[in-house]
Formats: structure tokens, C-alpha cells, sequence
């Protein structure tokens, strides 16, 4: 299947939704393909603050994916999720690119009632501290936190374990938390509603948006032209406007 008649389906998680639309815009009015866009509709994706509870793994977006059966690519907001993907078959091994990265930042509320300016106020008592158990946020406040030796003082203050990236946000743009551990690309899902507080570069953790190509894909050659394209300056652009980097 080639040229204007060809079409492309490509499943996103949510957080990673927004540059992919442009990106697929322009490559839609430069190419003449459809790229159409599914968006995780999981129940973790909802924008409520809601707390994980049970077993988290329940709720899998990789499963998502196999369940519906019909895309050629998939975005996730964490390389570990397309290795997932590849060990168990959905993601065909060594079709893959990454995209772009997200940094890793503290998010407040828009007006920071806590006052929290760096990792070390988050060891201060009693400051309420959020952290995802799902998909591209799971551990990343270990990982931040170890590099300073802070894991005791901060983890002993984490009292909101979110169901997912939209919940850990909506749960800081509510109050329900001083502050949780997010990425700088995350000011757009709650804009005017919580702050980004960037981390000094020796203290940031960079984790991958990747596209991998799907076992299913019915269009595999024109995903691949079109994953290529994701990986392309035209495309990042629209990644760095939403606060995704480039190292």
C-alpha cells in the first residue's frame, strides 16, 4: 500500500500525544498520507487524581494495544516499555526508533504553597511528595533521588502513589500533594495549574520517547517512513516545543 491512498495507525500514550498531532500534520500535508492517531484510553489515562490501588500491572498499556490489533506503531513514554513490547512479541525486535527525551523535574502546584525550590526541600517534614506506579514515571524518583543519597529522606515523605502520568499531575494541580516527580514536558497537560521546577543538569534523569513498529502493522512499509520521519529535525521541533530535549 503506497501513496495517497495509504494509511498509518499509530496507538499513543496520552502525556505523548500532542507533538505527535503536529508531527503527523505536517507529514499527512507533505506526503499525502493519513496518519491516524488512537490515544490510550486506559482507565489510569482519565485526568483524575486518582491513587493506584490493587495490582498495578493490571492496567497495561502494551495489553491495550494487543487487545485492539490494528495499529502499525506504538509511542511510549519510556524506552523499558518497548522492550516490554518486544519480549512479548507485540513490538517487532529492532524496529524501533527513539524519538526524543523527557527530563526529569520536580512539579508544583501553580502557586507552590510549600514553597519547594530543589530536591533538598522535598526531605523537609511533613512535605506531601507524589509518585507515579505506572508506565514512564515508574521509578523515576529512585532514580533522582539516589544520586544525591536521599532516597530515606524524601521516600518517607511520599503519601500519593498516582495511578499514571495524568493522574500524578491532576493530583499536584489539586493540592492533594506539595509536589511530585515529573517531567519538564508535563506543564502542558495542566497548564496555569502547576509549575515545573527544572533540576540542575547533574541532577536530571532523561528517559526515551520511542516508536516501535507492531507485529500486526498492515502498512509496515509507510510505518516505517513515517517512524523515520518522528526521528527527523522536522518532527523533534514539535517535541522540543512541548518540552521534550535533545541531549
Amino acid at each position: 500500500m503506497n501513496g495517497k491512498n495509504s494509511v498509518v495507525r499509530i496507538f499513543s500514550a496520552r502525556a505523548c500525544a500532542e507533538p505527535l498531532k503536529k508531527s503527523a500534520e505536517l507529514y499527512e500535508k507533505k506526503n499525502g498520507v493519513k496518519i491516524e492517531i488512537s490515544v490510550c484510553s486506559r482507565h489510569c489515562a482519565k485526568p483524575e487524581a486518582e491513587e493506584a490501588v490493587g495490582t498495578v500491572g493490571g492496567d497495561d498499556f502494551l495489553q491495550e494495544i494487543a487487545d485492539a490489533g490494528i495499529h502499525d506503531l506504538a509511542i511510549g513514554g519510556a524506552e523499558y516499555l518497548l522492550d516490554d513490547g518486544e519480549i512479548r512479541g507485540i513490538i517487532l525486535k529492532g524496529r524501533r526508533r527513539t524519538i526524543a527525551y523527557r527530563s526529569s523535574a520536580i512539579i508544583v502546584p501553580a502557586s507552590n504553597p510549600a514553597k519547594i525550590a530543589n530536591l533538598n526541600d522535598l526531605a523537609r517534614p511533613n512535605v506531601r511528595i507524589a509518585i507515579s506506579m505506572l508506565d514512564c514515571l515508574k521509578g523515576l524518583w529512585e532514580d533522582v533521588t539516589a544520586r544525591l543519597g536521599l532516597m530515606d529522606e524524601i521516600g518517607k515523605n511520599i503519601t500519593f502513589r498516582a495511578n499514571g502520568c495524568v493522574a500524578i499531575v491532576e493530583a499536584v494541580a489539586e493540592k492533594k500533594v506539595d509536589a511530585a516527580f515529573g517531567w519538564t514536558a508535563f506543564e502542558h497537560l495542566a497548564e496555569g495549574r502547576i509549575k515545573v521546577i527544572e533540576l540542575p543538569k547533574e541532577q536530571r534523569i532523561l528517559r526515551g520517547t520511542g516508536v516501535g513498529l507492531l507485529k500486526f502493522s498492515k502498512n509496515p512499509e509507510e510505518a516505517m517512513k513515517f517512524m523515520e520521519f518522528l526521528a527527523s529535525p522536522e518532527s523533534r521541533k514539535f517535541y522540543l516545543q512541548y518540552g521534550w530535549v535533545m541531549p
